[in-house]
């Protein structure tokens, strides 16, 4: 079985590491169309996450005991 859509995703950065060996399988017989609409997406969440974990931070240092 081709590791292409693995390397593709774990390249978008999809923790796919992290996944069970059954979901990598079913990660790794994705067709190329659907790769590529799940590496858009995670790049997308990797653009905005240093922002949403920023303001993340800066609230937790903002409270009031």
């Amino acid at each position: 079985m081709s590791q292409a859509p693995l390397e593709a995703l774990r390249s978008a950065g999809t923790p796919v590491d992290l996944l069970s060996e059954s979901e990598r399988e079913v990660f790794n017989g994705l067709s190329p169309d659907e790769v590529a609409v799940l590496g858009s997406i995670q790049t997308r969440l990797n653009a905005v996450s240093a922002a949403v974990e920023g303001q993340q931070a800066d609230s937790n240092t903002n409270v009031v005991c």
